[in-house]
C-alpha cells in the first residue's frame, strides 16, 4: 500500500506540536523584523519574474486557453443550437467519457474543447439527428487540472492549473509568501506509476540566479508547501517526515530525528545524510552515522535553518516502493520507504 502524500503535509503542519528543546524567544523581535524584510523582498522579486498570477492560475469565470486538455472531473457545458432539448451540462466520468442525450457515451479525455465539438457534431451526423449541426463546449470547472499550495502562503488553497507554469508563477497566485514564511519550498509530486517525487528549492537562491533550471514546472496534482523560517526538513525512513521548528545553532540532527518521532525500525541508521545550504546556491552533504553520534564517538552536528535531514532505509529493496527526494542543485537522492 503507497502511502499518500497528504499525510506528509499534514505531518508539516502539526509538527510543531511535537517535543524537543522548547525554542529561544529572547531573539524573536530582531528575527521577525529580519524576516518580514527577507519575505517582502521575495514576494518583490516573485511579482517581477513570474507571469502575472491572473494567468498562472485561472478561476472559473475566466476564458480557457485554447490549448486546454479537457480531463476527469471537469464540468462541461455542451449546448447544441439546433435543439435545445440536446443542450446539458455534463461532468466527465472518471473514464474520461461524458453521457449525453441520443448519443449516450462520448469519449472526451485529453481533447479539447474544440475537438469535442467537432466529434459531436461529427456524431450527430452520423446518427442522422441532425443534418448539419452547430455545436458549443464551454469548460464549466477546470477539476482535472489543480494544484494545492500549502503552507505560509497568503492564500493557500487549491488552484485551477490550466497552462505550463513554474513554481514562481504559482507562489505568486498564491499572492506570494506570509510574513512567517521561510524561504524553502517542499513539492511533492506523485508519478503516473503510482511512485513520489519530492523536490527541495531554496527561493533566494532560485531568485537571485539568472538559471532557470531551479524554477520547476508544477503539474496537475503537485503539493506545494512553504514552511515556517527557522526550520529543518527531516525526511526518509522517519516516523513522521516533516518541517520542524529549531533554535539555530543549538538544536541537534539526533534532536530533530525526535521531533520527527524517530526512525522506523526499517532505517538504516549508518546511512544518514545532513544537507548544508551554504549560500550562494551552493550545498553540501554531510554522511551521518546516528550509531556513532549515539554512543558518543562522534559528535551531534548542530543545525542550522535550511538543513535537511534523510534516513535512508536497510533491507531487501523490492519490499519497498520508490521516493525521490531532489534537492535542486545537488540532484536527486533516493529512498525507498517500506511498504505500510
Amino acid at each position: 500500500m503507497k502511502i499518500s502524500f497528504l499525510i506528509i503535509f499534514f505531518g508539516f503542519m502539526i509538527a510543531g506540536c511535537g517535543g524537543g528543546r522548547a525554542v529561544n524567544t529572547s531573539q524573536q523581535p530582531q528575527q521577525g523584523y529580519e524576516s518580514s524584510q527577507r519575505v517582502g523582498n521575495i514576494n518583490s522579486r516573485l511579482v517581477s519574474q513570474a507571469i502575472p498570477a491572473n494567468s498562472a492560475v485561472i478561476s472559473t469565470n475566466q476564458a480557457t486557453p485554447a490549448g486546454y486538455l479537457i480531463g476527469a472531473s471537469d464540468l462541461l457545458e455542451i449546448r447544441v443550437f439546433e435543439s435545445d432539448k440536446l443542450t446539458s451540462t455534463v461532468r466527465v466520468s472518471s473514464r474520461g467519457e461524458i453521457t449525453l442525450p441520443l448519443l449516450d457515451s462520448v469519449y472526451v479525455d485529453g481533447l479539447t474543447a474544440r475537438d469535442v465539438e467537432i466529434k459531436i457534431e461529427d456524431l450527430l451526423v452520423e446518427g442522422e439527428y441532425i443534418d448539419d449541426p452547430h455545436v458549443g463546449v464551454f469548460v464549466k470547472e477546470h477539476k482535472s487540472k489543480v494544484v494545492s499550495v500549502m503552507g505560509n502562503v497568503n492564500q493557500p488553497g487549491v488552484y485551477e492549473l490550466l497552462e505550463r507554469r513554474t513554481l514562481l508563477d504559482v507562489l505568486a497566485s498564491a499572492q506570494g509568501l506570509s510574513e512567517k514564511a521561510g524561504t524553502l519550498v517542499y513539492v511533492t509530486r506523485t508519478e503516473g506509476d503510482g511512485n513520489k517525487n519530492s523536490y527541495l528549492l531554496d527561493l533566494d537562491d532560485l531568485l537571485s540566479s539568472n538559471s532557470t533550471d531551479s524554477n520547476i514546472e508544477i503539474r496537475p496534482g503537485d503539493l506545494v508547501f512553504v514552511p515556517a523560517a527557522a526550520n529543518v526538513f527531516v525526511e526518509g525512513a522517519i516516523n513522521r517526515p516533516g518541517a520542524y521548528p529549531i533554535n539555530e545553532g543549538e538544536t541537534t540532527l539526533s534532536e530533530a530525528i525526535v521531533m520527527a518521532g524517530g526512525v522506523m525500525s526499517v532505517a538504516d541508521k549508518g546511512d544518514v545524510k545532513l544537507v548544508r545550504y551554504l549560500g550562494n546556491g551552493s550545498k553540501e552533504v554531510v554522511d551521518v552515522d546516528l550509531d556513532s553520534i549515539q554512543n558518543g564517538t562522534i559528535p551531534d552536528p548542530v543545525l542550522n535553518e535550511k538543513d535537511a535531514i534523510i534516513v535512508g532505509a536497510s533491507g531487501i529493496k523490492s519490499l519497498f516502493y520508490g521516493l525521490n527526494i531532489s534537492i535542486i542543485g545537488l540532484g536527486g537522492i533516493g529512498y525507498d520507504p517500506p511498504t505500510r
